[in-house]
């Protein structure tokens, strides 16, 4: 199973704030949605406890989050390998995304993002996974841009 979701989202901050908050899990983990823990690995690596509500249960994974293609401050892509605990399966997620200054102090954040499940896990996500990523973006969004406004 696999869903994909693209679009385009203006933050209040600069490339370079955004990406200082990329670059401290400390940070990253407040703006990740579900993120209940994570720890740097190497420097393009990091290991997390992500937790995600489904209609019916939270479904905790273990997860690698990867740092690819790295242009600092201008692009990035994060690619996440998982495991959900108690459910057999995997996923895979890969978003990439560009980082344009806007003349206000302000910067376009182009994104897509691109998902897929395997096992149990697939066989419990049904089509959702989709319409799962929009809410997910959408609450990283929020997420950064509360963290941006508290620095």
């Amino acid at each position: 199973m696999s869903g994909r979701a693209e679009g385009a989202v203006t933050v209040a901050g600069t490339p370079e704030a955004i990406w200082a908050i990329l670059d401290d899990p400390a940070a990253l983990g407040r703006v990740l949605p579900g993120c209940e823990s994570i720890e740097r690995e190497a420097a393009d690596r990091f290991r997390a406890v992500l937790a995600s509500r489904t209609r019916f249960m939270t479904v905790r994974a273990d997860v690698v989050a990867t740092y690819l293609d790295a242009d600092p401050p201008r692009h990035l892509r994060l690619d996440f390998e998982g495991r959900p605990r108690g459910l057999g399966g995997s996923f895979r997620a890969s978003v990439p995304f560009d980082l344009v200054p806007l003349d206000d102090g302000r910067t376009e954040v182009r994104y897509s993002v691109e998902a897929s499940a395997e096992g149990a896990l697939a066989a419990l996500g049904g089509g959702l996974i989709g319409d799962a990523l929009k809410g997910q973006v959408d609450e990283l969004v929020r997420n950064l841009e509360r963290e941006l406004a508290g620095r």
